[in-house]
C-alpha cells in the first residue's frame, strides 16, 4: 500500500463517519415533525398564501397592467391577473410574509433548545455539533420545500376560484409560458425563504435567547429596514431582509434580480459560517 493510499484511507473513514452522523441527525430531527407545532407552522404558510391570493383579487382595480405580469405592483390591477403570472401572483406576493414568519420561527426554535437546556442532552448523545446542525437544517429545508408546494397548490386553486368571482380571463394561465413562470416563481420563493430560515437559525445560535432573538429578527426585518427604505430607496439593494424578500419576488425594477440573488447568497453564507463557528467553539451553557 502506497503512502497516498495510507493517507486517503483515514480521510475516507472521516467522510463516511461525517455522513453517518448527518444521517442520524436527520432521522432524529425528522421524528419531531410529528409535533402539533409542525402542523400549525405548515398551516400558517398555506393560510398566508390563501389570504394573499384572496386580497390580490379582491382589491384589484380595473386599471391597466403596470408591467408584464404586474410584478412590481403591491396591488396589481385586474388586467394583470389575466396574464401568465396571474395564477401564482398571490403566492409570490405572500412570500415576504412567509419569509418573515420563517425568520421568527427559526430564531425561536434553537434558542428555545438553549433556554430549556435540551441542547446539552442532545450533544451528550451527538457530540458532532456541526453534523447535528446539518441534519437539523436538512429536515427544516425539506419540510419547507414540501410546505411551499402545498401552499403553491392551494394558492393556485384559490386563484381559480377568485378569477371566476371577479370575471378574470384565465386562458393564459395554462400556457407553456405560464407553467415555466410558475416553476421559476416557486424556486425563487424557495430560495428567498431558505435565506430567511438560515438567518433565523444563525440568530438563535448567536444570541441564544428566545426573546432577544425574536425581537432582533422582528425589529430589524420589520419596522427598521422599512424605515430606512423610506429614507433611502436604494436600501432594497443592500439590506438583508429586503434582499431576501426581493429574491422571493423574483426581483423588481429598482434592484433587479441577479444583484439581490448574489448578495443574498453571500449574506446567507456569512451568517451560516458565523453560526457554525459559534456552535462549534462556544460552550453550550454560555
Amino acid at each position: 500500500m502506497t503512502t497516498q493510499q495510507l493517507v486517503a484511507q483515514p480521510l475516507r473513514s472521516v467522510d463516511r463517519g461525517l455522513w453517518i452522523a448527518v444521517g442520524r441527525s436527520y432521522r432524529s430531527e425528522a421524528r419531531k415533525l410529528r409535533r402539533p407545532s409542525t402542523v400549525v407552522a405548515v398551516g400558517a404558510l398555506a393560510a398566508l398564501s390563501v389570504l394573499s391570493t384572496v386580497l390580490t383579487f379582491a382589491l384589484a382595480d380595473d386599471g391597466p397592467p403596470s408591467a408584464p405580469g404586474g410584478s412590481d405592483a403591491l396591488l396589481p390591477p385586474l388586467p394583470a391577473l389575466a396574464t401568465p403570472a396571474g395564477l401564482i401572483l398571490g403566492f409570490r406576493l405572500a412570500s415576504t410574509f412567509t419569509g418573515l414568519l420563517l425568520l421568527l420561527l427559526c430564531a425561536a426554535m434553537l434558542a428555545t433548545e438553549y433556554s430549556q437546556g435540551t441542547i446539552r442532552m442532545i450533544f451528550m448523545r451527538q457530540p458532532r455539533r456541526v453534523s447535528w446542525l446539518a441534519g437539523r437544517m436538512g429536515v427544516l429545508l425539506s419540510l419547507l420545500a414540501v410546505a411551499l408546494v402545498g401552499a403553491f397548490v392551494i394558492s393556485a386553486a384559490t386563484a381559480v376560484l377568485m378569477a371566476q368571482i371577479r370575471g378574470v380571463d384565465t386562458g393564459q394561465w395554462w400556457t407553456g409560458e405560464a407553467l415555466r413562470r410558475a416553476g421559476r416563481d416557486y424556486l425563487n420563493v424557495l430560495l428567498g425563504t431558505t435565506c430567511f430560515a438560515i438567518a433565523g437559525t444563525a440568530l438563535s445560535l448567536l444570541i441564544r435567547s428566545t426573546t432577544a432573538a425574536v425581537l432582533v429578527a422582528f425589529a430589524w426585518t420589520g419596522p427598521l429596514e422599512h424605515i430606512i427604505e423610506n429614507a433611502w430607496p436604494d436600501a432594497i439593494k443592500y439590506l438583508p431582509g429586503l434582499v431576501f424578500a426581493n429574491i422571493s419576488r423574483g426581483g423588481d425594477s429598482i434592484a433587479g434580480y441577479r444583484g439581490p440573488l448574489l448578495l443574498g447568497s453571500l449574506y446567507a453564507v456569512a451568517v451560516a459560517v458565523a453560526a457554525l463557528t459559534s456552535l462549534a467553539r462556544r460552550d453550550v451553557t454560555a
